[in-house]
């Protein structure tokens, strides 16, 4: 874990009367600190005691102010507001023009205090939030962050192929169209809730918190899945929502999207997503290289692979190369002979359990393909060029 993201909600470090109160906050930072792990602090939502920030931003801009004048030694990045774009924003109806108000001033007082601290758009929810984010950039807004940022859930029940490579790509496709190309992309949440499907469950009358998630060990999958194609997509990071799930409800959705359980017992996402930071570690450098290949609608064969830093984890590194990648398919699922550039050539699937797949006289091996992604580490693949998908 390199970074949590937490609210700094207004309205719990500002008091009724006008007093200031950073003892929660200070003591989270600084435990985050201590344990080597920086803060990106959401600064957040409206105060009761002050009009909406987007009709008079005085307020507003003090409480920024004295956020980031208190925390910027150990945070770097500010995020302005979180999924904006969704439902209503200040009591109001979504609207680009009312946020760009509220982006503006807490980006004018951030570099005020903080020249060297970075600026992250709220995070957008939605698949695909493109008009909101068109007319946010049509207004001017893309001189007010650093950082683009996003929210791109799968329905809770799918999996991220052909959805998250998709979203990026359009994302990408916009920011270049508005000279913001060389910008970072950032996803600030993604899961899948694990919640049981309530029993009797009524899609036409029930809410639809509770028609269930995603089965434990496909979760798992999907995590480790969706952050390979976030690093071949070029992010620059990702956080999952969230470390802990809730657990104040057995059906309930919203409970149920942690790495662990309410009592701290990992679930198999936790050991897919500890499995990929330990094989693509901060430092690794994505290759440029074709990375899935397509077959009939939906089903794909998928590598990215990258470069590994050095003095990585000796049990996982050879010391003959530092390339390595994963391999995983959303269509025929077996064994599949594989060739690398290398000389010998470590594979471990996706909870970290080395494999030992057999070598051919050719020097390949005949690896096990399938929905759980399969990690290598010594070599570059070469790439498949005929493949039944």
């Amino acid at each position: 874990m390199g970074m949590v993201r937490l609210d700094f909600p207004w309205k719990s470090i500002e008091g009724a009367d006008g007093s200031w109160n950073f003892a929660r906050h200070d003591a989270v930072v600084a435990a985050a600190k201590a344990a080597g792990v920086t803060v990106l602090p959401i600064l957040d939502y409206s105060h009761p005691a002050h009009p909406m920030p987007h009709k008079d931003p005085g307020p507003w801009r003090e409480y920024v102010r004295r956020v980031v004048e208190r925390y910027a030694s150990d945070c770097p990045v500010f995020e302005v507001w979180n999924e904006e774009n969704l439902g209503n924003f200040c009591g109001e109806p979504a609207d680009p023009a009312n946020y760009l108000v509220v982006l503006k001033s807490a980006f004018e007082e951030i570099r005020a205090a903080a020249p060297h601290a970075r600026v992250a758009i709220g995070g957008l929810g939605n698949i695909a939030p493109l008009p909101y984010l068109e007319g946010l950039y049509r207004l001017g807004g893309g001189a007010y962050f650093d950082i683009m940022n996003l929210h791109p859930y799968s329905d809770m029940r799918n999996n991220p192929e052909g959805m998250l490579d998709d979203v990026l790509e359009k994302h990408r496709a916009q920011m270049e169209k508005f000279g913001d190309g060389n910008k970072p992309i950032w996803i600030t949440e993604f899961g899948w809730s694990t919640a049981e499907r309530k029993p009797g469950f009524d899609a036409g009358t029930d809410d639809g918190r509770f028609q269930g998630g995603a089965d434990e060990t496909l979760a798992a999958y999907w995590t480790a899945r969706a952050l390979g194609i976030a690093m071949a997509e070029g992010v620059e990071a990702v956080f999952h929502f969230e470390l802990r799930s809730l657990g104040k409800e057995r059906y309930d959705r919203e409970s149920h999207f942690g790495l662990v359980r309410d009592n701290f017992v990992p679930k198999p996402s936790y050991l897919a997503y500890a499995t990929f930071t330990a094989h693509r570690p901060s430092g690794s450098v994505q290759k440029n290289l074709p990375w899935r290949l397509d077959g009939r609608p939906g089903k794909t064969l998928f590598f990215p692979q990258w470069t590994l830093p050095a003095g990585g984890d000796a049990r996982i590194t050879p010391l003959r190369s530092r390339d390595a990648g994963m391999i995983w398919t959303t269509g025929f699922e077996g064994v599949r002979h594989l060739r690398f550039g290398g000389a010998e050539i470590r594979f471990f699937d996706v909870f970290g359990k080395e494999l030992f797949p057999p070598r051919a006289d050719d020097g390949g091996y005949d690896v096990p393909v399938t929905g759980a992604p399969t990690y290598f580490v010594g070599g570059i693949l070469e790439l498949p060029t005929s493949v039944t998908l």
